[in-house]
């Protein structure tokens, strides 16, 4: 396992500005969080693609060792001494079912001080090291002529010995055996070697027979699995390992795809398959078991896909044939955490695992977005959720492309690139997703620019992604992790050109990103706190996190070119201990690692003397990480006289949210597509608290003056002070918001049976609550109908050559300019709940959005469109009139800015999105309409 190096830990270093003083202010409120992180941020995608299993995870260094790949390739026969000898594949006696192939060694002459055998090469080499214990297994039988043993050992292409065993005696009929052999003190770290069987016996014209033939060191926690690779992921502590991966769980055809009850049971019992997604053959050695193993030896949960019925050729499963396939899921599934009464829990237990394994998500196929025909939509994806969700209530479903036949609990998005500026621009992706659909998950992503000598990428590459990551980190309430991709490459054999960690037979390294991964994976915290940026570059991108102990971790990502001056200050805390450290991964943008100079780019730890208030330089093209300790406290931050929903982390119960029904506090389903006076209901103004304005009170949006209350462990609502304020707190199952009773504080809001009462906290998930935007758009009713739209400055919304402006407008004016000035506002064209802005002198076309600049555009009745041209209504920012949110960017605002018209964000990166003024700037008023 490489570790970070450490240097020299004086207290002024690399990150203290220079004397010039700070460009930029980084300031984070310490103690007030915007969300939980998620266990699952930060994880691996395994698939066998690059030769990452067979002959990479698997730490069998025997390459065809069931002789189905191409015959006997890497088999070949070893002689000496005048000893004679051929080899040949056989098929007449099989071992069994899923093995009928075997690796026939002829035997021609055989004396004393004679050599004949057979020899395998690996995967491109065997590695060897000093001092280790090989275990071998294979099976064996001989022909009636043959009398004798057989010796195993590993040496050298030139056939110096390093390791040897004995096995007396191989008989008639199939039979396991088993050796141990280990090398010596002075066996070379080296690649150049072969596995050899030979003969130990008499018989010429006699045969030996060989299968299932395996050899492997020592293996990370006696999983089966290669210690330095699986160490390397250790290392860098996943949250998940999203198995068995993408195109090799499809396969090219329906012979082909993962069919994961072959490859659990004895090795013996497993057939194996044509690996034809990356062009070579699966012994299946690993398995299912090794890739829920994967996970849980490191500490990670396994997110495990199924297959879905589409493969790589576009066939699809008719419907009419897809039940065997749900079934082979369902069954998957109870393998993996099924009770030691069932038939697969019993297999499991079997394998060598009786508990269940720490399964929460699983994914249905694998970027079903290539098929074409809809199916994924119309019934395969049904299919699954319903027999999944029936069987397994708490699990959550990956949809692998938009799904509007069932509801979703996570998407999952793919992105690659190999422009090294594209996951810096991609920083602010899920700034603006919406926070009551699904959540998100980066399944696969990577900055794609290895070169045909190295399946690693750069350091800019790195420096990018890890852009991308602080914005998804800084979201983490919609996107509940991100594993790069491909995990895994042999230098020799690899199919995709960019990949996190890289090896050869006998050694590795991890890339840039590797170390990315790494830096993120030790140095974030439980909680996202509040943080901005003012004065940056838009290639510097940040997120701070921290733990409940008070641990904050400030990580920045600055893809330019220029070290950039900085001050950072920690709000919300009374004390930060001086002593903090820097990790820091830096150099040549250019740079890649390589086997020969494995840290060419790997980080370093200093400390820095920390406080409240301090100065850091951010070095140029870095990934950093500050970590300071303070005695903070911690509260969520909340947006009052904001519109908000609550919903329910209830295991089984995930799909509703907290609503009012006549009166009474409910759980409802509520979805976009639910009626308006549902939506209403599950709507609630947050306000300052009734009884104390540090706590808080939930207004009903369907019953102005009404708020969440409880009467006694009864949930309704009414108006007194006390039973309607609570204080919010961090949730108790460590997810969202927990919403304590004021005059009660032993209690809190709570699902439990279908029902909302006050009750304790028996049950953390009951009295954990996620917040989402309001499902009622609009915080605030604007009369529909004909109007005029003044900014702060006095001059009024237009378009002008279809384009939004705004500009002064009198009684005076020329016609076309009033018109232009006119809108007709209407609900909207995505949700009523909010409104769209049709002109009046070009009916049919709508203010929309496009690009972040608003224009008018003829109303296409896309999706898109209806979105783009859908806002919805809350208090002005300044305190007065209307802020405009836009419907699928919900930070971002209609906002009017040196005379043009933008939807920007509060400080955003784009034009249009400058602090200065935005709360003026994107508050309107409404005014008598110019044109009547």
């Amino acid at each position: 396992m490489l570790a970070l190096t450490l240097a020299a830990t004086g207290l002024a270093g690399a990150g203290t500005a220079t004397a010039a003083g700070p460009g930029v202010a980084l300031t984070a409120d310490v103690s007030r969080t915007t969300s939980s992180v998620n266990k699952t941020q930060f994880g691996e995608i395994v698939e066998d693609i690059n030769h990452s299993v067979e002959g990479g995870l698997s730490a069998n260094v025997v390459r065809n060792s069931t002789m189905k790949e191409n015959g006997i390739a890497h088999w070949s026969a070893v002689t000496a001494g005048g000893g004679a000898g051929t080899v040949s594949l056989d098929t007449t006696q099989p071992l069994n079912a899923a093995n009928g192939n075997s690796l026939k060694l002829s035997i021609a002459d055989n004396a004393r001080g004679q050599r004949v055998g057979v020899a395998n090469d690996g995967f491109y080499g065997i590695g060897l090291a000093p001092s280790t214990k090989y275990t071998a297994t294979f099976f064996a039988r001989a022909d009636g002529a043959f009398h004798g043993g057989v010796t195993v050992d590993l040496e050298s292409t030139t056939g110096t010995v390093y390791a040897k065993a004995t096995v007396r005696s191989v008989g008639a009929k199939w039979t396991k055996y088993s050796v141990t052999m280990t090398t010596g003190r002075d066996t070379p770290v080296s690649t150049a070697n072969r596995f050899v069987i030979a003969a130990d016996g008499v018989g010429a014209g006699s045969s030996l027979y060989f299968d299932v033939v395996t050899c492997q060191p020592p293996t990370y926690h006696d999983t089966g699995l290669r210690k330095d690779l699986m160490a390397k992921f250790a290392a860098r502590k996943p949250g998940f390992f999203r198995v068995p991966g993408g195109n090799y769980l499809e396969g090219n055809t329906l012979s082909t795809y993962f069919d994961w009850k072959k490859t659990v049971g004895p090795i013996e019992n497993r057939p194996g398959h044509q690996d034809d997604a990356w062009g070579y053959w699966s012994t299946d050695q690993v398995g299912l078991k090794g890739y829920l193993d994967m996970a849980e030896q490191t500490g990670a949960q396994p997110l495990l896909a199924v297959f879905a019925g589409y493969t790589l050729d576009h066939t699809v499963v008719p419907q009419s044939q897809l039940a065997p396939y749900v079934q082979d899921a369902l069954d998957e599934i109870q393998y993996a955490i099924g009770g030691t009464n069932t038939k697969w829990g019993a297999q499991r237990a079997a394998d060598g695992h009786p508990a269940p394994y720490d399964l929460h998500y699983v994914e249905i196929g694998n970027e079903d977005f290539f098929d074409g025909t809809g199916s994924y939509n119309t019934y395969r994806f049904p299919l699954f959720h319903d027999a999944i969700k029936a069987a397994y209530p708490t699990l959550q479903l990956v949809a692998t492309t938009s799904v509007s036949s069932r509801p979703v609990d996570v998407i999952d998005d793919h992105y690659y690139s190999g422009d090294t500026s594209f996951f810096t621009d991609a920083a602010h992706n899920y700034d603006g997703t919406s926070r009551n659909g699904p959540k998100h998950l980066v399944g696969e992503y990577a900055t794609t620019n290895g070169t045909k000598d190295n399946p690693t990428g750069t350091l800019a590459g790195a420096v990018s992604e890890a852009g991308f990551m602080t914005g998804m980190v800084r979201n983490a309430d919609v996107v509940i992790g991100a594993s790069y991709a491909p995990a895994l490459a042999d230098v020799n054999d690899f199919q995709w050109p960019t990949n996190e960690i890289a090896f050869d037979a006998g050694s590795s390294f991890g890339s840039p990103s590797y170390w990315v991964q790494h830096i993120f994976g030790n140095n974030t915290g439980d909680y996202v706190v509040s943080s901005a940026l003012a004065g940056a570059a838009a290639g510097l991108n940040e997120v701070v996190t921290r733990t409940a102990a008070g641990t904050v971790y400030v990580t920045v990502a600055n893809a330019t070119n220029s070290p950039v001056a900085s001050r950072i200050a920690l709000n919300g805390t009374r004390f930060v201990r001086p002593n903090g450290t820097a990790t820091v991964l830096t150099g040549d943008p250019n740079a890649r690692n390589t086997l020969a100079a494995p840290n060419t780019v790997a980080p370093t730890t200093t400390a820095f003397r920390a406080s409240n208030s301090f100065d850091y330089t951010f070095p140029a093209n870095s990934v950093v990480a500050l970590k300071v300790d303070t005695s903070a406290p911690m509260t969520p931050v909340l947006n009052v006289n904001r519109g908000l929903s609550l919903h329910v982390t209830t295991p089984g119960a995930t799909d509703r949210s907290v609503a009012v029904t006549d009166g009474v506090g409910a759980a409802s389903v509520v979805t976009a597509s639910s009626p308006d006076a549902a939506k209403l209901d599950a709507t609630f103004l947050l306000r300052p608290g009734l009884a104390d304005p540090s706590c808080y009170s939930l207004e009903s949006r369907a019953n102005p003056g009404q708020y969440l209350s409880h009467r006694g462990d009864r949930i309704t609502l009414g108006t007194d002070k006390r039973s309607a304020t609570f204080c919010a707190v961090e949730g108790n199952s460590g997810i969202g918001v927990s919403w304590r009773s004021y005059d009660d504080p032993g209690r809190f809001l709570s699902y439990r049976n279908g029902k909302l009462s006050l009750a304790g906290c028996e049950h953390p998930a009951d009295s954990s609550f996620t917040v989402g935007e309001p499902w009622w758009r609009s915080d605030v009713s604007v009369p529909l109908g004909r109007s005029s739209w003044q900014a702060n400055t006095g001059d009024y919304l237009r378009h002008q050559n279809f384009v939004a402006k705004t500009s002064a407008i009198t009684a005076g004016s020329a016609a076309t300019d009033l018109q232009d000035a006119t809108f007709t506002l209407e609900p909207g064209l995505a949700d009523d709940s909010c409104y769209s802005f049709e002109s009046v002198n070009f009916p049919g076309q709508y203010l929309r959005h496009y690009n972040f600049q608003v224009v008018l555009n003829q109303n296409d009745k896309s999706g898109l469109f209806a979105e783009d041209a859908t806002f919805c209504a809350t208090t002005g920012h300044n305190g007065q009139g209307i802020s405009w949110q836009a419907y699928a960017y919900e930070d971002h605002y209609l906002r009017q800015y040196a005379g043009n018209v933008y939807i920007g964000a509060d400080g955003g990166p784009r034009v249009g999105d400058a602090a200065s003024g935005w709360a003026d700037d994107t508050s309107w008023q409404r005014a008598a309409p110019w044109a009547g």
